[in-house]
């Protein structure tokens, strides 16, 4: 307990010398700097790790409460949905969230520092109210708290909470959390259900607050199927291949007793009849499909939809924004040059088969590079001429400026390097994926083909053809749970995930008849990508300055 408080004590501590920071040097800047020495806090600051109210969406969504919101990114992420959101934590957090709201010109987010503010609410006032872990070590004290939320969740509302499993396998960093009376599924069940709310329970992966797979507890033909592909999600590790291999073995009562015992964490979903029709539900009933598994992803949340065999069939896209629930979910069929997401809030495609690409599998490589050379023979268009490459440089080179770090780094000179390299080089432009890395490649080894997913507003029908190349071979040299740590080891070395990079480097040679500064055109594509997170509102760009800076260490 008293690790504990001072853990706790530590964090007040450093959120006051942040605040400090915020006044003087403003919010982006002063997070920025405060993320380069506390890494271990950048999914607390990153708005698409704050989903799980999502599914919770129903036609009302006039007014949302989120208690113990930390540093706002549930808050963020639902004022795309409601009308009104309001916020609860502690004065630090709150005043985080007051420079970070004012600063992205969020305006219908209402900021509550003080507990005691709940009974202040009118009855029936909120759609959905989401607590963000409990606090209480007692259960009178557990009680007392949920019959207050009772009050003043509207009767058709949800309540919905982010629980942490004392029990369950940590597959991310997590905070830890004070002792409170109740931490396990079979103790949260029993309380839920004694102030008489129905609930509809979900496991969450890696946790509720960083929410990328989740499904319901009950549905074990969607979670046989994660099982399943558990180490084909979890790339990063190989700790995540050993857990996928056990997870294999289970049948469906080992299933269900590993998730309830060991599952990370939960999130509940708590009516206090039968749910209302939520978005979750129109999705099913449109497709007739009863099960799924959320995937949230950056700036959209996507459904995988099975059928009653657990075969994947099709993906749903959503915008995080408002629903009246009589949307049309427009299907989507990728031919060139139609490859952009079209511009509805949902959409539907076929499901497409494969594994995502493993950096050190050569056959799959090579399947990757097939599909990329037939897709730029597809798409082949005029020549790049130097004008275009003066015209992306400068536009790389003004958007770097605003950024104070990059002052600490010869990125001019970088800029000036690539640009000589790649003029009166004779390049023809060629459709341009924009994010080509191994999550969004799936190879089907049966067929030996390549199946390209995730194609969203950085596609080009025409742009620069060495884009996708070298932005695969770059996020491959730094898939870890430590990226610039792994990027620094393989930066310059021959053999291991190099001897991968090599096919990549031997198809442009042969594509692009030339041999091209392979370092050169890397340093302006990780520059050009740190322009592209910031414009996707992503605080995650200082892991590719730090990238900057072990080439420079090397160089």
């Amino acid at each position: 307990m008293r690790k504990m408080e001072n853990s706790r004590q530590i964090e007040i501590t450093q959120f006051r010398t942040l605040l400090n920071s915020i006044e003087k040097e403003g919010y982006s800047k002063a997070v920025n700097n405060f993320l380069r020495n506390n890494s271990d806090f950048r999914s607390r600051f990153d708005s698409k790790e704050g989903n799980i109210g999502f599914r919770a969406i129903t036609k009302k969504s006039c007014r949302c409460l989120i208690i113990n919101s930390d540093l706002g990114n549930i808050p963020e992420c639902l004022s795309q949905s409601f009308d009104q959101v309001f916020s609860l934590d502690d004065d630090e957090k709150i005043s985080i969230q007051e420079y970070r709201f004012n600063e992205k010109g969020i305006k219908n987010i209402n900021l509550v520092k003080n507990e005691s503010e709940i009974d202040s609410f009118p009855e029936n006032y909120f759609d959905l109210i989401i607590v963000n872990r409990l606090y209480h070590n007692s259960r009178n004290d557990i009680l007392r708290f949920l019959e207050r939320i009772k009050q003043i969740l509207d009767k058709n509302g949800c309540l919905c909470l982010g629980l942490d499993n004392k029990l369950g396998i940590k597959i991310s960093q997590q905070e830890e959390d004070e002792k409170c009376y109740v931490s396990t599924f079979e103790g949260y069940t029993k309380i839920l259900k004694s102030v008489g709310f129905q609930i509809a329970a979900f496991w969450a992966l890696p946790s509720f607050d960083r929410l990328h797979y989740s499904g319901r507890m009950d549905d074990d033909i969607s979670l046989k199927w994660f099982f399943q592909n558990f180490d084909r999600k979890f790339l990063v590790d190989g700790k995540y291949k050993m857990i996928g291999r056990f997870l294999k073995l289970f049948n469906k009562t080992a299933r269900k007793f590993f998730l309830e015992k060991f599952s990370p964490s939960f999130i509940f979903y708590c009516y206090f009849e039968e749910s209302p029709k939520t978005l979750e539900d129109m999705i099913k009933d449109n497709f007739k499909f009863k099960n799924l598994i959320l995937h949230p992803r950056m700036n959209k949340i996507m459904y995988f939809l099975l059928d009653e065999k657990g075969n994947p069939r099709k993906v749903v896209t959503c915008k995080p924004t408002t629903y009246s629930l009589d949307e049309i979910i427009v299907p989507v069929n990728r031919i060139f040059p139609n490859m952009r997401n079209p511009d509805e809030k949902m959409i539907v495609e076929e499901w497409e088969e494969g594994r995502p690409l493993d950096r050190f599998d050569d056959e799959g490589i090579e399947i990757t590079m097939k599909w990329l050379t037939e897709f730029q023979k597809k798409s082949k268009g005029e020549k790049l001429s130097n004008e275009e490459i003066e015209y992306e440089t400068t536009n790389v080179r003004n958007e770097l400026a605003n950024i104070e770090i990059m002052r600490e780094l010869p990125y001019q000179k970088w800029l000036n390097e690539y640009k000589d390299e790649i003029k009166d080089r004779n390049l023809e432009k060629t459709g341009v994926h924009g994010d080509f890395q191994v999550r969004n490649i799936l190879v089907d080894h049966n067929r030996k083909k390549a199946n390209i997913i995730d194609w969203d507003w950085r596609f080009q029908e025409q742009g620069n053809p060495l884009y996708d190349y070298v932005w695969l071979a770059t996020s491959m040299m730094m898939i870890s749970s430590n990226p610039v740590e792994e990027f620094s080891k393989n930066y310059k070395k021959t053999d291991g995930i190099m001897k991968s990079i090599k096919i990549i480097k031997d198809t442009m040679r042969k594509n692009f008849h030339t041999e091209l500064n392979f370092i050169k055109l890397q340093r302006f594509m990780i520059m050009r990508f740190i322009t592209i997170r910031i414009k996707d509102g992503d605080e995650g760009y200082m892991t590719y300055v730090k990238i900057l800076e072990k080439i420079l260490e090397n160089d």
